[in-house]
């Protein structure tokens, strides 16, 4: 019990602040840049919590540092989401691409946005790796691992997938989305993640410290949860059931300002 309070509220704070960056998506643009500015402070603060903790390996020390990484995931989330940090192409992908123009095209979508990412996990890991307390590296890292191997399924093709909660200057992705059945790298790497969860859960049951414990169990539930998220690219379920409570916020006949 002294582990599963302490993570299921560190998901549920994803879970939450997920559901509002997509609710104030699809807001004004002046909203849009409150809540990007709030986000930025919240973002610096998360990174000087991260070095003033790097040395606190206790359950705590993991707790803050794990929820100061995903105020910094946040941020990311809202520069992508917002239409701030994305890429430099805006356009549907052409119907004749196919291989790598194909490819190429969909990364010019979203490379600033990835390489922001990929940057912050090096940072990251320069702050707390080395450290007592790397939560917040490897929750960070974790994080965008998984990530990205959403999107290479989502590129590669899947059976199903969800796009309501796309935010309307995003829609040209779509395009980019491939309906297929499930393939070798879907299998290969859900299995992995699969495989990933299940042995850091096994790791917090039998690990030598409390701190130990408390990460492992941290990072084997959000491995867990992005085996989930996989699983529902392959299953007729659609991950967007999980804000269900949003959806009525949003008027999906109303463009925002861009």
């Amino acid at each position: 019990m002294d582990l599963v309070l302490p993570v299921l509220a560190t998901l549920a704070l994803w879970w939450f602040s997920t559901g509002l960056i997509m609710v104030l998506a699809e807001r004004s643009r002046g909203l849009r840049l409150v809540a990007m500015a709030g986000a930025s402070v919240l973002a610096a603060i998360a990174v000087a919590t991260l070095w003033m903790t790097r040395e606190l390996a206790t359950p705590a020390g993991t707790y803050v540092a794990s929820l100061s990484a995903l105020a910094i995931w946040a941020w990311h989330e809202m520069s992508f989401l917002f239409g701030y940090l994305t890429g430099p192409n805006r356009g549907t992908c052409p119907v004749e691409l196919v291989g790598w123009p194909r490819f190429r095209n969909a990364t010019a979508t979203l490379i600033h946005h990835e390489a922001a990412l990929a940057a912050t996990v090096v940072g990251l890991g320069f702050i707390s790796l080395t450290a007592a307390n790397p939560a917040g590296f490897l929750v960070f890292a974790l994080l965008f691992a998984l990530r990205l191997s959403s999107k290479f399924n989502l590129f590669l093709g899947a059976p199903h997938f969800s796009d309501q909660l796309l935010p309307s200057r995003l829609a040209h992705l779509r395009s980019y989305f491939r309906v297929a059945p499930v393939g070798p790298f879907f299998i290969i790497t859900t299995s992995m993640i699969a495989v990933l969860a299940a042995s850091l859960l096994w790791g917090a049951a039998g690990a030598s410290s409390p701190f130990d414990a408390a990460l492992l169990a941290l990072l084997g539930a959000l491995a867990a949860l992005g085996a989930v998220e996989h699983l529902f690219l392959a299953l007729p379920l659609q991950d967007s059931v999980l804000w269900r409570w949003l959806l009525p916020a949003r008027d999906p006949r109303r463009t925002p300002d861009l």
